[in-house]
C-alpha cells in the first residue's frame, strides 16, 4: 500500500547538510495499523509526511497504492492528499467554528457538494461519537473530544488512509485509551490504514499491528508487534520493551539477593512458573520470584519474571543453561557470591 525505497532526506543548515533520513526501506501493507516509534529527533515525522507529500526526498521514491509521488504535478497531488486524512497532536481546529462548521470546512475543501454537507457531518459526528456536540464550540470541548473532531475532520473525504501524528500524546491515559478503542474500531469497520507515530511505547502495545523503530534517521528494527516484545533485536527496542514492562529492580535491592538474578521471557503456552517448577525438580535448586508481569499483545499472552536461583554452582549454571534452552529469552541480570 505504501512504499518507501532508498530514501534519504537531508537539510541544510548554513554550511552543512543534515541528514533527517537514511536509506529507509519500508513497506505499509493496505488496512493494517502500523506504527513509527522513536524519540524526538529521530525522524519519523519527516518520514510520515512524506507520504502525503509534504516533504520530498532528496533520494529515493515514495509510493501509496500503484502511485509514486517523485512525478506528481500539484494537482496530481492535491487529488491524492483527498485519500490521505491527517490527524495532529494539538487538534488544528477553528476555534470560532463549532464542531459542525471544522467538519464542513474540511467537506468543502474537498470539494464535497454543500447540499450533501448536512448528512455527511451527522454521519461522522456519530462516527465517532461526538453525538449532541454539532453546536459546541472547541472551547467547550474537552482534550479527547477535540481529537474526535479532529478525526471526524480527516475523515470527511472518504480517505483510504489515516495519519497520526503524535496524536494521543497531548492527552491523559484515559483519553488515550479511549482515542486508540475508536481508531481501532474505524481500522475495521472503514477498512482504512492508520500510520501512527509516536513517541510512547503503550501506544504500540494497544493498537499497532506492526511496528518501525527509528533512531537517528534510520530504521533499527520493524516487524509485527508482539515481535518487537518479545524478541527486540536492536538496543533501542529493548529499551522500549522495557519501559513498557517496567519491571527492573533497583540496585540495591540486586545487592542484597542471593544467588544468580535471572530474567525469564515466555509467551504464548509456555509459561515461567511451572517451567520454573521443572527446573526446581529436575536440578534441586531453590527459586524466589523477586518480580513479574503478564501482558496480552495482539491476544497473546507475553509475560517475563525476575527470579534468583540458589543451591550448589553447578546445579546453578546447569538450570540456568536448560531454561534458556526451554524458553530461549533469558538473561543472567546479576550475581552476588
Amino acid at each position: 500500500m505504501i512504499t518507501f525505497k532508498n530514501i534519504t532526506k537531508q537539510y541544510t543548515k548554513g554550511t552543512h547538510s543534515v541528514d533527517a533520513l537514511k536509506d529507509i526501506d519500508l513497506t505499509i501493507h493496505q488496512g493494517e495499523i502500523f506504527g513509527i516509534i522513536g524519540a524526538s529527533g529521530a525522524g519519523k515525522s519527516t518520514l510520515l509526511r512524506l507520504i502525503n507529500g509534504l516533504e520530498r526526498p532528496t533520494a529515493g521514491s515514495v509510493a501509496v497504492g500503484n502511485l509514486a509521488l517523485d512525478g506528481l504535478s500539484k494537482q496530481e497531488l492535491r487529488h491524492l492528499r483527498l485519500d490521505i486524512g491527517m490527524i495532529f497532536q494539538h487538534f488544528q481546529l477553528i476555534q470560532s467554528r463549532t464542531v459542525a462548521e471544522n467538519i464542513a470546512f474540511a467537506l468543502k475543501a474537498a470539494g464535497v457538494k454543500k447540499t450533501k454537507f448536512a448528512a455527511r457531518i451527522n454521519e461522522l459526528i456519530d462516527l465517532v461519537g461526538l453525538i449532541g456536540h454539532a453546536d459546541s464550540y472547541p472551547s467547550q470541548l474537552s482534550g479527547g473530544q477535540k481529537q474526535r473532531v479532529g478525526i471526524a475532520r480527516a475523515l470527511a473525504n472518504d480517505p483510504r488512509v489515516l495519519l497520526c501524528d503524535e496524536a494521543t500524546s497531548a492527552l491523559d491515559p484515559v483519553t488515550t485509551q479511549q482515542i486508540l478503542s475508536l481508531l481501532k474500531d474505524l481500522n475495521k469497520r472503514l477498512g482504512l490504514t492508520i500510520v501512527l507515530i509516536t513517541h510512547e511505547i503503550e501506544v504500540v502495545k494497544q493498537i499497532c499491528d506492526r511496528v518501525a523503530v527509528m533512531d537517528a534517521g534510520r530504521i533499527v528494527e520493524t516487524g509485527p508487534t508482539f515481535s518487537l516484545f518479545s524478541e527486540p533485536r536492536h538496543p533501542v527496542s529493548r529499551r522500549y520493551v522495557d519501559m513498557a514492562l517496567q519491571i527492573e529492580l533497583p540496585d540495591e535491592i540486586l545487592k542484597r539477593v542471593p544467588g544468580k538474578v535471572i530474567r525469564l521471557q515466555f509467551t504464548g503456552d509456555k509459561t515461567g512458573e511451572s517451567t520454573l517448577s521443572s527446573a526446581i525438580k529436575q536440578f534441586d535448586i531453590n527459586v524466589s520470584i523477586l518480580h513479574g508481569k503478564v501482558d496480552y499483545i495482539q491476544d497473546q499472552a507475553f509475560g517475563v519474571l525476575i527470579v534468583s536461583l540458589t543451591g550448589t554452582a553447578l546445579k546453578v549454571d546447569a538450570a540456568i543453561e536448560w531454561l534458556d534452552q526451554q524458553l530461549h529469552a533469558l538473561e543472567v541480570i546479576d550475581y552476588v557470591a
